[in-house]
C-alpha cells in the first residue's frame, strides 16, 4: 500500500483535526458553450485518474495513513442553471465553496454553467489531501488530451488490501516510521548543535545592524472588519493581456514572476499591511513533481526577501535576481534541512497534539504562486478555447479570529493561459482586506501603476 507523504497528511490534518480543508481550483471562462459530450469525457478521464482515490486511516500508533480506490465516485458532472454575466463571480465562489472528503469520497468536483448572453463557465475543484495545485492541472490537461493519466502524476498503490494484511503491514510502517522519527530528532539536535557553536565563533565578525536576517515586520493593524464569525477571504480575478504582462516585466528588467511578486507586494502595501519601507518577506512555491510522481502533494518552496523602499518599482533586477538564486539553490542543495529531519517525527504525532500545536500556526504575509504556461495547456475543452482559465487554491470554514490569529497577508496565483495572464489575489486578512469591492479597487490601482488595464472577471 502507499502511504501518505507528510506534505499529504499535512492538508489531511488540517482538514480532520483543525476543520479547515483546503481545496483547488480552476475555472474556465468560454464566450460560447462547450457540448456536454466533452464535459462528460472529461469527466470520464479524471474518473479513472489518480484523483479518484480515498485516505484509508490507520489506528495503529505511529503507522502512516494509506491511498486506497475512491470509496465514493465523484458525482457526474453537474450542470448548474444559468446565471447573469455579473453572477460569474459568485458562481465560482460558490463551486469553491463545496464540501468534498479525502477519506469518504467524493475528494473533486466537475461543474458548468451556462452564462445569459452566451458563454459557459467550467469549473474543476479538488481536495488539496489527494492532489496539489500542479497535480489538479496535470490531471485536467491529460483528461483534455484524451488521457486518464499525467505523465507526472501516476495512480499507485491504490488497491484496497484485506484488515488482517493491512494491520501487519501498518504495524510494521509504525515501527519504521516511529524508528525514522527518533533518528530524525537525533540528527535535528545535532545539527542544531553544530549551527549553535558556528554562530558563537563566528559572532565577532557580523557587521553591527546588517539586515541580512531581518524578520519580516510585524505591524499593529488597524480592526476594520464589520464582524466576528465566519469570514471568507476576499478573492479577485482579474485578466490583461499577456503580451502586456511580459512587456511590463521587461521594461523594468524583470521576468513574469518578478513582476508578479511586485504586483503583491504593492497590493499588500497599499492595504496598510506594510509600510513602504518595510522589508517584506515573500513565499515562492516550487513544484518538486517528475515524471512516474505517484505524490499527492509534491511542492515545495523558497523565500526571498524584498528590501524596503519600493525601489522595485523601477527595476525588478534584485527581485529576478534573487528568486533566481533560490530556485537553484532549492534545486541544487544537498543538505538536508532541519526542518525534513523532524517531519517524520511530525507525523507519527496523534492528532490530538497536532491539534495544540497548530495554535502557534501562522499563514504567509506575502505568497506568490507562479503557474507559468499550464493555463495554455488547459485552454481547449471540446475544440472551445477559453477566453481565460484562472487557477487558486482556498480555505474553506474560516472565520476572523482564525484569520487574525494566522495574521497572513496576501496570497496569489499567476497563470499564462496564451494571450491572457490571469492573476487570482485573496486577501487573508479580514481588517487589511474587508472586502471584495476594497480588494478590487487596490489590484486595479496596481495594474495602472504598471500600465495594465485590468479586466475582472
Amino acid at each position: 500500500m502507499e502511504r501518505l507523504t507528510y506534505d499529504d497528511d499535512l492538508f489531511l490534518r488540517m482538514e480532520c483535526v483543525l476543520g479547515v480543508p483546503v481545496v483547488n481550483q480552476i475555472v474556465w471562462r468560454f464566450d460560447s458553450a462547450v457540448s456536454l459530450d466533452a464535459l462528460e469525457s472529461m469527466w470520464q478521464l479524471l474518473a479513472t485518474g489518480p484523483l479518484d482515490r480515498s485516505v484509508r486511516r490507520s489506528a495503529v500508533p505511529g503507522a502512516r495513513d494509506g491511498w486506497i480506490t475512491a470509496r465514493t465516485p465523484a458525482d457526474p458532472v453537474v450542470i448548474g442553471h444559468a446565471i447573469a454575466r455579473d453572477g460569474i463571480d459568485q458562481w465560482i465562489e460558490n463551486e469553491a465553496a463545496v464540501t468534498l472528503d479525502p477519506i469518504h469520497g467524493p475528494a473533486w468536483r466537475l461543474s458548468a454553467t451556462s452564462v445569459d448572453g452566451g458563454g459557459m463557465v467550467v469549473s474543476l475543484v479538488g481536495s488539496h489531501v489527494v492532489g496539489d495545485g500542479g497535480a489538479l492541472t496535470s490531471a485536467a490537461a491529460a483528461a483534455l488530451a484524451g488521457r486518464a493519466t499525467p505523465d507526472d502524476f501516476v495512480r499507485g498503490g491504490l488497491d484496497h488490501v484485506p484488515p488482517r494484511s493491512s494491520v501487519r503491514a501498518d504495524i510494521a510502517d509504525g515501527v519504521g516510521q516511529i524508528g525514522a522519527a527518533v533518528s530524525g530528532v537525533a540528527r535535528a539536535l545535532g545539527r542544531t548543535a553544530v549551527d549553535a557553536v558556528r554562530l558563537r565563533t563566528s559572532s565577532a565578525e557580523v557587521v553591527a545592524g546588517s539586515t541580512a536576517a531581518e524578520p519580516t515586520p510585524s505591524r499593529t493593524r488597524s480592526v476594520t472588519a464589520a464582524r466576528e464569525g465566519k469570514w471568507v477571504p476576499s478573492t479577485v480575478v482579474v485578466d490583461c493581456a499577456s503580451g502586456d504582462w511580459a512587456a511590463a516585466a521587461a521594461s523594468r528588467g524583470g521576468s513574469s514572476n518578478s513582476l508578479l511578486v511586485a504586483v503583491v507586494l504593492g497590493i499588500l502595501t497599499a492595504s496598510g499591511r506594510v509600510g513602504p519601507h518595510d522589508r517584506v518577506r515573500v513565499a515562492l512555491p516550487v513544484s518538486t513533481r517528475t515524471p512516474g510522481d505517484s505524490r499527492a502533494n509534491a511542492t515545495s518552496g523558497v523565500s526571498i526577501h524584498v528590501d524596503g523602499g519600493q525601489g522595485y518599482r523601477d527595476d525588478l533586477t534584485a527581485i529576478r535576481a534573487s528568486s533566481k538564486q533560490a530556485f537553484t539553490d532549492q534545486a541544487d542543495s544537498t543538505v538536508t534541512s532541519v526542518f525534513e529531519l523532524l517531519k517524520p517525527l511530525m507525523q507519527v504525532l496523534p492528532d490530538v497534539v497536532v491539534a495544540k500545536l497548530a495554535a502557534s500556526g501562522s499563514a504567509p504575509l506575502c505568497l506568490c504562486s507562479n503557474l507559468g504556461d499550464r493555463g495554455a495547456r488547459l485552454r481547449t475543452i471540446g475544440g472551445v478555447d477559453a477566453a481565460a482559465v484562472a487557477m487558486r487554491s482556498i480555505t474553506q470554514n474560516t472565520d476572523v479570529a482564525l484569520l487574525r490569529r494566522t495574521a497572513g497577508g496576501v496570497s496569489a496565483w499567476w497563470n499564462d493561459s496564451g494571450d491572457r495572464a490571469t492573476l487570482c489575489v485573496t486577501g487573508l486578512d479580514p481588517d487589511a482586506f474587508p472586502s471584495k469591492e476594497h480588494l478590487r479597487g487596490l489590484v486595479e490601482a496596481e495594474y495602472t501603476n504598471w500600465g495594465l488595464t485590468a479586466e475582472f472577471w
